[in-house]
Parts: structure tokens; sequence; C-alpha cells
């Protein structure tokens, strides 16, 4: 039987791929080795963005805490899944698979970003006992009241039409405020083109209802454990975008329209949407950082470190 200190995946730095069985997914893991069952994390992304971008974050966690970055199929080095079309669902159960491979047991502090929110509170469901998943902490994580009012895609696509051709990271200045040097930005970049069609084929959108038929919020399903949700300003990068197309001459009038609603649509409820994943459980709170935009986790992830803390405060009280 592998033991804790027996297994290096909980005492020693490393990345690699590990075999699920049906495939291998790449697996970070760095921090202070574990000891006496402590909680590990386990960071999910967002969609489309690899665990490449998130290493500032990595690096920053690792100095306190266990941690465990993973690329979901297809991203990156992460070898495809054999499921054409992977829901939330899916990858929840792929990440368990993950986590066995590699000797990781519970207790886990799931930390999310964007999509990553969905898949994590899969994950959950997947394992619902509360000394297995202990923490939680969902950085502008994407809800299923969001993508039930944004029936068409998120985002729509008047504002996709509207957005054509905008480099979104050079014109919000992703690469300077992600303090990444430039051998790890080109890493990055590399990383995100091999992920490009593993995103493309996640069924994010269609992942909404399954998550709602579970009515997590109704039935408060992490209990009285904590929970922190980061609400930031979406909205400011939209409005940023669309403001770019329409200068470029991007879109018909008719898009144009769409996309204006859309923004305005996102701005008037976005706090709201994020807002309800409190009722997940009776011990939270809610941060909103006005400042920054969705990538939060990249441009200031000391904002994820804090939460991270907070979480680890409550466990320990």
């Amino acid at each position: 039987m592998i033991t804790y200190i027996e297994n290096p995946w909980e005492t020693t730095t490393r990345s690699e791929l590990v075999s699920i069985g049906t495939h291998s997914l790449f697996l970070s893991t760095s921090g202070p080795p574990r000891t006496n069952k402590s909680p590990v994390l386990i960071f999910l992304t967002g969609g489309g963005a690899p665990v490449a971008f998130y290493i500032r974050l990595q690096a920053l966690l690792s100095a306190f805490t266990r941690v465990y970055f993973y690329d979901r199929s297809g991203y990156n080095l992460s070898e495809p899944s054999p499921i054409p079309h992977p829901t939330a669902i899916d990858a929840a159960a792929e990440l368990s698979s993950l986590l066995r491979a590699a000797h990781v047991a519970a207790p886990y502090i799931l930390v999310a970003h964007s999509y990553g929110g969905i898949i994590a509170r899969e994950f959950l469901a997947l394992h619902p006992a509360e000394e297995e998943v202990v923490g939680m902490v969902l950085v502008d994580t994407a809800t299923e009241l969001m993508y039930d009012l944004f029936s068409r895609r998120i985002p729509d696509p008047d504002f996709a039409a509207v957005a054509a051709g905008i480099d979104l990271a050079a014109l919000t200045h992703l690469k300077e405020e992600s303090r990444l040097s430039g051998e790890d930005w080109q890493t990055a970049l590399t990383a995100i083109a091999r992920s490009e069609a593993a995103a493309g084929a996640e069924l994010s959108h269609e992942s909404g209802r399954p998550l709602a038929a579970k009515q997590q919020f109704q039935k408060q399903a992490f209990g009285h454990r904590p929970l922190s949700v980061v609400r930031c300003n979406s909205a400011r990068d939209y409005q940023t975008v669309y403001e770019k197309g329409v200068e470029m001459g991007n879109g018909t009038e008719a898009e144009r329209r769409g996309a204006r609603r859309f923004v305005e649509t996102w701005e008037l409820f976005d706090d709201e949407l994020r807002e309800a994943q409190c009722r997940l459980s009776g011990q939270k709170r809610y941060v909103r950082v006005g400042d920054c935009g969705h990538d939060v986790a990249i441009r200031r992830p000391e904002v994820v470190v804090e939460e991270v803390r907070w979480v680890w405060g409550r466990l320990g009280s």
C-alpha cells in the first residue's frame, strides 16, 4: 500500500503525465510535503486556459500549502479524451480518476476559475461527504443560472461578431499585468494554441442544466464548510472589447445592437448570478474585485491566495 510518506505526488515537486486508464493527463504538484492527511488544494482552470497561464498563482500557493494543478483532456500536454464532447460531469469524473491514479486522497480544498467552477461543483456532487471536499474558492466562476440567462452562448454570437479579430490579451494588457517572464508568456501562448481544439469541444454551456437539476443552491449542498466566492468586473472586459470592435467597423447594426444588449444584461445581472453561489454554504464570504476583469487569477493571483488563506483559517478554527 502506498502511504503518504512513500507517495512522491504528496512529498515532492513534480510535473508529468499520469495515466487514468483511457488516456493520460498532465499533473503538476508543489508545496510543503503532505502530513497527517492534511487538506490539499486542487485547482481547476477556466475554459481554454491551460495551467501554464496560472504559474504565478501556483508558486504563491505553494509557499504554504500542497497544491495540484492539472490540464483537462486535450489541453496542452494532456492527451485527448475518448469522449468527443465532454461535459462538466465527464470532467469531474476525469479529475476523480486522476487523483486516484496519483494516490492523492481527500480531504480537498477546491479552487476554481471561470468554467472550472461548474466542474468543481460536479466534483462536489461526486464527493458529497463533508470529510472529502472541506473548503472551496470560486473565482469569477460560471453558474447554471448564467447559462440559462444567456441561452444562445457566452459570449453571445452578436458580441462574437463585433469582437472578431480582436486580441483580448493585447487590448487589456494581459502580458504586462500577468508579470510573466517573456519565456513563460511564450510557453503559455503555445499551451493555449495546443488547447484550442479541446476547449472548443467541451460542452460548457450544455453543462448548466444538469448542474441546475441537482439543486445545490436550494439544498445548501456545501453544508457549513468554508466557501469564498470572488466576483470580478467581467462587464468591463466586454465593454472594452465592444468599443474596440465598433471602432474597427465590426458587425452589422443588428449585431451591434445585440452585442450592446449582451453587455448591458451582463452588467445588470452579473453580481446576482455570482452571489447566488453563496447559497451553497452557511459559512461563506462574497468578495467583489471591481478594478480587475475576469482574469484575476492570472493578473492578480494574490486575490485568490487571500481567499485560500481565509478558507484555511476557517478549517483551523
